[in-house]
């Protein structure tokens, strides 16, 4: 596991897989490289340096984890794992989870602060010192938060979270913070403003993978993202405390500001180019940040994560990790399930879940239960039912089960009123005023008809004890 982005940034270039980048300009043409390299096969972790305007040693990191391979090394998985199917990396991956779940770690509290290497208060704040991207044409700003989180403190229950909420500059010392309503860190805000107090933030960039990870990982209200991943890395995270907030505040962050929330403060934010690949908030009155103190390390590193099409590109195993939660969650609830995979294309993915059927209706218990949990149950359109000889991450094979083994007029249903999202491009403009934020969601089963299963002509398809046959005798004369 790795302390801080750079030890991760230092071995992605031992073995290969970074490359610097110099001379690129922040308005938009990191963005634009960014993108391109993150649809090239084999791309590269990219490390922006002489950033045009800016001194060096200003760098920003993008396309970390825009591969399997550097997904399973950030991960902890075990070697070689990228180089097999995705179902089996899933199947890793949620074993780590439950690891994460069930041995929580607190933090420990240091004075060895690295992010303490500079710090800059009232007058001396100036957000521009950074060489914050423009990252999309259409874009309203400079989003300084993308591959951050947004700590804030439950004034009751004195419980820290870290949330990944973009965070455009407004002036030099001046954020807006966008998050979804609902979120722990908008609830959190509130209570502060309930009780008539201005709320302390902190915006963290430039994170160890498991902790940034965390902070968008979906967990239950009550578990600090700080817990989770000592836990999942098996000791605990270095926090020291904020110099202007009482804030725990993560000691080998590359950045740091800190602030305030003071209700009734709002600011124009976005347009911004969001993860559903559309402009579909256009711009709206967020709450702002009055900016009290700049911490950062020497040469600090901005973690650069723009939403694009591909969510490997942007997140850290997006699809991996919300597959392998939901697999948790209906296990307990139950049987039968053989796997779980949300396709990596964009923000309302297609959720396909296999299953060895049991009893008549089994298919669409699933479905049901998957919409009822958070992981799966959030900005979905289509949740789809195969059997258990179908490996639910081939595209190629749930699209010849749709083809073969879903009767539209009996094995599609269509729920309405499941949660959705103001970010949602489909959603009429008149709704998102009103609040009417509830989407339709297609449950298909695509599964052998359960009362005559035994009766459906059998594939033609080889066994994968056969398969393996072949492959061991024969390996070595293909290559």
């Amino acid at each position: 596991m790795f302390n801080d982005i750079r030890e991760f940034i230092r071995k992605m270039d031992e073995v290969g897989e970074c490359k610097i980048v110099e001379g690129a300009d922040w308005d938009l043409e990191i963005g634009l490289i960014t993108e391109w390299q993150s649809s090239v096969p084999k791309n590269k972790l990219l490390m922006f340096d002489k950033i045009k305007g800016y001194p060096p040693g200003f760098r920003i990191a993008t396309n970390l984890f825009s591969t399997v391979e550097r997904t399973a090394l950030a991960l902890g998985l075990p070697s070689g794992i990228a180089s097999i199917k995705k179902m089996e990396v899933v199947k890793a991956l949620k074993e780590k989870l439950k690891e994460g779940y069930s041995r929580l770690i607190p933090p420990i509290v240091t004075e060895d602060a690295p992010v303490k290497e500079n710090i800059y208060l009232n007058d001396q704040v100036d957000l521009f010192k950074f060489p914050t991207p423009k990252w999309h044409k259409s874009d309203g700003g400079r989003y300084i938060g993308t591959g951050h989180a947004v700590i804030t403190m439950d004034p009751d229950e004195g419980w820290v979270n870290l949330g990944c909420y973009r965070v455009e500059i407004q002036d030099k010392s001046t954020l807006t913070i966008w998050m979804v309503p609902g979120r722990d860190g908008d609830l959190m805000i509130r209570k502060w403003w309930a009780r008539g107090v201005n709320t302390p933030v902190a915006i963290a960039i430039g994170l160890d993978p498991i902790l940034w990870g965390a902070s968008h990982f979906d967990l239950p209200w009550g578990i600090s993202e700080y817990d989770y991943a000592g836990g999942y890395r098996g000791k605990p995270v270095e926090v020291t405390k904020g110099i202007t907030v009482d804030l725990p505040i993560p000691a080998r962050a590359e950045i740091v500001l800190e602030g305030e929330m003071v209700q009734g403060e709002t600011r124009e934010e976005g347009p911004f180019g969001e993860f559903t690949g559309y402009y579909a908030t256009g711009v709206t009155q967020v709450p702002s940040v009055r900016v009290k103190a700049i911490l950062h390390r020497n040469s600090p590193i901005i973690h650069g994560a723009p939403p694009l099409l591909i969510t490997s590109a942007w997140t850290l195993a997006h699809s991996y990790r919300r597959a392998a939660n939901a697999w948790i969650e209906l296990d307990k609830l139950i049987p039968g399930i053989t796997g779980v995979w949300l396709q990596d294309y964009g923000s309302y993915r297609p959720l396909v879940i296999s299953i060895k059927q049991l009893w008549d209706g089994h298919a669409r218990q699933v479905a049901m239960l998957a919409l009822s949990i958070h992981q799966t149950g959030f900005n979905n359109r289509f949740v789809i039912i195969v059997d258990e000889d179908i490996d639910p991450s081939d595209p190629q094979q749930v699209l010849w089960a749709l083809a073969t083994r879903c009767d539209p007029e009996n094995q599609i249903d269509i729920i309405k009123g499941t949660r959705g999202s103001v970010i949602d491009p489909v959603l009429h403009p008149d709704k998102k005023k009103r609040g009417e934020l509830g989407l339709s969601t297609a449950i298909i089963v695509a599964c052998r008809p359960f009362p005559w299963i035994k009766e459906f002509p059998p594939t033609i398809a080889s066994t994968p004890e056969d398969l393996k046959g072949v492959q061991e005798k024969w390996g070595k004369f293909f290559g």
